[in-house]
């Protein structure tokens, strides 16, 4: 802005600059940055502020706090209808294989973890002493067969004989007493003979069941004994032996559905279910079972074994051996109340949470 000045001779005009203008709009300028910058604080100040005031943030919150709801009432109902334990073991009913005569093993025929079949030569002790045994007792029946025949005869001749008076009683009797001795003279070799026939056959002994070679202990040379073990069957057929807590045996029974993790393939389920409960915790049939009749005593929760027999045969069970680690999942029989309170627990609380955003909400937008 100019400022017009005359002089004081009145001949000429001067503008000059008018200082006070200029000063007032630099203040101007500084206010305005001024106030820019608070707008911006302002503004960044209310962003963070209302970052969880928005209604797509509240939205999302109040839908994954009824997700975690469903999730920890369905826990829950799991829980109140389960009962599971890390106390099982896989059990089998196996086999020992021992023989039935005292000799020298000629041939092993199998290897240890090899299935073999019902009726499948496993080992073959050497027959030659038993050959020689049937061949011996086959001589005596022949010659008390001979024998017979001719006490047979005699005996003959002197009933008749003793039926002309010829001889007397006591001849007839010593005739009649020898034909009997020596018929069972030929019982007795005849028994013997098929004794002989079956030593000759324990030589080979063969599998009684199907299933897999363990703990194999003979080799070919061996001489063993009556009823030493040489080596032990697994059948393919294995189940459960699961140790519950009698408190968790409440509303368990036969017949219910088991979901079975083994240890060994946390990615195989196995199905199964309770085939009987046993009559009694497992301590009591103990070698020293507890004796809590004497002494300070303590109550401690018992264990008893549970039988759950697997519904059908795996591929995988050749793998599967006595002793190999599970965790059993029963699905007991609690009734429809638990399930039922839970429900309408978790429906109240997802109507809270929806009723409580929507509330929110509507503050914020107003």
């Amino acid at each position: 802005m100019m400022k017009t000045e005359f002089s004081k001779n009145g001949a000429a005009r001067v503008e000059a600059p008018e200082r006070h203008a200029f000063v007032v709009t630099q203040d101007h300028k500084r206010t305005a940055a001024a106030r820019f910058d608070q707008a911006s604080d302002r503004l960044v100040k209310e962003k963070k502020q209302s970052l969880f005031r928005r209604p797509s943030v509240i939205v999302v919150a109040a839908a994954l706090a009824v997700v975690g709801i469903g999730y920890g009432a369905l826990a829950m109902f799991h829980s109140f209808t389960h009962e599971t334990t890390d106390d099982a073991f896989i059990d089998v009913h196996f086999v020992s294989v021992a023989p039935k005569i005292a000799g020298r093993v000629a041939v092993v025929h199998v290897d240890d973890n090899q299935l073999v079949k019902k009726g499948d030569t496993l080992i073959e002790i050497d027959p030659r002493d038993f050959q020689v045994a049937l061949a011996q007792a086959k001589a005596n029946l022949a010659k008390d067969k001979a024998t017979q025949i001719q006490a047979a005869t005699t005996e003959k001749r002197a009933v008749n004989l003793f039926g002309r008076n010829v001889i007397s009683n006591q001849d007839r009797d010593s005739s009649v007493a020898a034909s009997q001795s020596s018929k069972a003279a030929v019982e007795a070799d005849e028994a013997a003979v098929e004794q002989a026939k079956l030593n000759l056959s324990y030589t080979k002994i063969t599998a009684p069941i199907d299933g897999y070679v363990t703990k194999e202990a003979v080799t070919t040379g061996d001489y063993v004994q009556v009823g030493q073990a040489l080596m032990s069957l697994v059948p393919p057929r294995v189940w459960v032996i699961a140790n519950f807590k009698e408190t968790q045996l409440r509303n368990m029974g036969p017949g219910q559905p088991v979901n079975i993790s083994v240890d060994a393939y946390p990615s195989l389920n196995l199905r199964g279910h309770v085939d009987s409960i046993q009559a009694g915790s497992g301590a009591a049939f103990t070698l020293l079972p507890p004796e809590n009749a004497t002494g300070n005593y303590v109550k401690v929760v018992q264990r008893v074994p549970v039988k759950i027999v697997l519904d059908e045969e795996q591929q995988v069970q050749r793998v599967l051996g006595p002793g190999m680690s599970v965790v059993p999942t029963v699905a007991v029989d609690h009734g429809s109340q638990a399930g039922f309170v839970i429900a309408i627990i978790a429906v109240v609380f997802a109507a809270g949470v929806i009723f409580g955003a929507a509330l929110w909400i509507r503050r914020e937008q107003s």
